[in-house]
């Protein structure tokens, strides 16, 4: 329960920062996919979110692939999908 509370966690806080075009992204494509290309044009932004991530998911004892192999096999049809 722990880890599955700092998966989500980690989620959320990929999701957070997601501007409205990320809205339009393919329903069958995974959560992984739109949270990825809200970062264009933010240099450095995505690298930035995922090392955040990472280091709070090791502080729950999150493996970073249980963290990304989570998200990517997420289907939530929408940003806002991905994160209910």
């Amino acid at each position: 329960m722990r880890k599955l509370a700092a998966v989500a966690t980690v989620a959320l806080s990929l999701g957070l920062v997601a501007p409205a075009s990320a809205e339009t992204a393919n329903p069958h494509a995974s959560c992984q996919a739109p949270v990825s290309s809200s970062f264009a044009g933010q240099p450095g932004g995505r690298a930035t979110e995922l090392q955040s991530a990472f280091a709070e998911a090791a502080e729950f004892g999150v493996r970073v692939g249980a963290v990304l192999s989570e998200f990517s096999r997420s289907h939530g049809g929408s940003i806002d999908g991905c994160f209910q």
